[in-house]
């Protein structure tokens, strides 16, 4: 991976610790437990992990482009192959943003429609946000399922 330019160091020291921590966790979903949901009206686990993984795709997409991707990303059916997916994706979605300029994190976009416009970083500093909302879901989901769970920061 490219050396990351120094408008961005902060910024993706903090993602990539985000989805080691998050990773950690996908790591430990029991794969017998994949259609299992805390009621009716939620996602189930295999949803939950699998929005982690789609969402940071879509929503760099978004950054770059403005608009939502429109493909859909395959889904998988154990944890091990979601952890390596989303490894890898998250890989070449820091490459992505590593190669923007301060002037490009600057510009702004619209990818949820014009009265939601913001700048790259703005959207791209949600993203943070928005990984960090749904573990916390999956650590309910997982303690309720009597997985053994990892400290945050250990």
């Amino acid at each position: 991976m490219a050396a990351a330019a120094p408008h961005l160091e902060s910024y993706l020291k903090k993602w990539n610790r985000i989805h080691d921590q998050t990773t950690r966790l996908i790591a430990l979903a029991p794969n017998d437990k994949f259609a299992w949901k805390t009621c009716d009206s939620a996602w189930t686990l295999s949803e939950l992990l699998h929005h982690l993984w789609h969402s940071e795709v879509g929503l760099v997409e978004a950054a770059l482009t403005g608009a939502m991707p429109k493909e859909k990303l395959e889904s998988k059916t154990n944890a091990a192959d979601i952890v390596a997916a989303f490894n890898q994706s998250h890989e070449a979605c820091v490459a992505k943003v590593t190669a923007l300029t301060p002037e490009q994190l600057n510009e702004v976009v619209a990818p949820f429609g014009p009265d939601h416009a913001m700048p790259r970083q703005a959207l791209l500093n949600m993203l943070h946000e928005h990984e960090i909302h749904h573990r916390g879901q999956l650590y309910t989901y997982l303690r309720m399922l009597d997985v053994e769970l990892p400290h945050l920061f250990g």
